[in-house]
């Protein structure tokens, strides 16, 4: 391997900034797909050798939080899997042993990445991956936020448990100076959600455009965040919108 680009390789997988996706198109680079199934001694070692340095624990977290999603359905059934994974993907530490919640935002980004990665097959409702135990769970939070009318991005993967004798929609009342400031409130809260997907995937896309790959072409990444920008932020709602493509 060229020093410079063992250098430039050293200097992304130990910038704790660099992304799970990042990260992991230059693991699959250097081991092909086949890392997937090694024992993390054997990943240690292999990055090691190939990197001339160890990756530091929180993009291993990134990493190996991803080859779950890609491996398991876990990611997508159980909620216990599902914070932690949510969490990591945000630039937390992994910890499977404490309840450590995600907030919507940290949600949308945990589901997004993961499905740039995991896209769905063509005609594929990819909601029906989730069980009813997440949704209901990003329901709640976002109600604990005070988000009734759920973002484009999240609006598929919401369910809300509701009393049978509670009426649908929020009680405002007949004043419109309330329910403006309802209404306004909730766009606001919908468009901080979308803005930190956007600026996501532009980290993202920044990221991956710097990267110097042996096997892989970079040149078509651009085109595959900008479809999924376009999903994110348009109309119609996430659900009917173009399916999200994999970078890898």
């Amino acid at each position: 391997m060229p020093l410079l680009r063992k250098d430039q390789l050293q200097n992304i997988v130990t910038d704790e900034n660099m992304m799970g996706t990042t990260l992991l198109i230059v693991c699959v680079d250097a081991f092909g797909l086949s890392f997937f199934e090694w024992e993390p001694e054997t990943f240690d070692l292999d990055c090691k050798y190939a990197f001339d340095t160890e990756l530091p624990q929180g993009n291993k977290d990134k990493v190996w939080s991803l080859v779950t999603a890609l491996t398991t359905n876990l990611f997508y059934i159980s909620l216990e899997t599902f914070m932690p994974i949510c969490n990591v993907l945000n630039g937390s530490r992994a910890d499977f042993r404490t309840y450590d919640p995600v907030d919507s935002d940290e949600a949308a980004w945990g589901i997004v990445e993961v499905l740039i990665n995991d896209p769905p097959e063509e005609g594929e409702d990819v909601s029906t991956r989730f069980s009813h135990e997440i949704k209901r769970y990003v329901g709640l939070t976002l109600k604990v936020e005070g988000i009734t009318t759920p973002p484009r991005i999240l609006l598929p993967f919401v369910e809300y448990d509701r009393d049978p004798e509670e009426e649908a929609g929020i009680e405002i009342g007949p004043d419109e100076h309330m329910l403006k400031m309802h209404e306004d409130r909730q766009r606001r809260e919908r468009e901080s959600i979308e803005r930190y997907i956007s600026q996501q995937l532009v980290r993202l896309g920044t990221q991956i455009q710097q990267l110097p790959l042996q096997q892989g072409d970079t040149s078509r990444i651009d085109a595959y965040l900008q479809q999924i920008q376009r999903a994110v932020t348009s109309s119609p709602p996430a659900a009917e919108s173009e399916p999200l493509l994999s970078v890898l």
